[in-house]
């Protein structure tokens, strides 16, 4: 009789660890997988900074010594995509690289970036 109380004990205490496991693992991949982003996917936060990250002074820039300032106006919409609202450059070559750029990013949408607009300056300059 106490033996079997033993393994009844024994069988409940693995029955606890496994739900107890399992419950983590649950919590853990919910969380992972709420981060789960695409390689054009910005994480919200701070845009200006994290848009400004992801578009560098271009090869055909860089080639052609290009230089300019790039200011441009833009918007998260709902869905992450970006929409341009006013976009101005002192070389045209450069305005379309960042447009486009720009245009291929999806930021993660939050109650903080969407429809909230941004004003960002890229400064390309070739290095001497």
């Amino acid at each position: 009789m106490i033996e079997n109380n033993n393994k009844i004990l024994t069988f409940k205490k693995i029955k606890m660890k496994t739900t107890i496991i399992t419950i983590v693992s649950l919590v853990l991949l919910t969380i992972g997988g709420s981060c789960n982003v695409n390689a054009n996917s910005i994480n919200p936060g701070n845009v200006e900074k994290l848009v400004g990250k992801e578009i560098s002074y271009p090869d055909f820039a860089k080639q052609q010594k290009l230089e300019g300032v790039v200011l441009v106006d833009f918007s998260v919409n709902p869905d992450g995509t970006i929409s341009v609202n006013q976009a101005n450059a002192s070389n045209a070559s450069l305005l379309d690289y960042v447009v486009a750029k720009l245009k291929q990013l999806n930021i993660i949408p939050s109650k903080d970036n969407i429809n909230k607009t941004y004003d960002v300056k890229f400064d390309f300059k070739s290095e001497k």
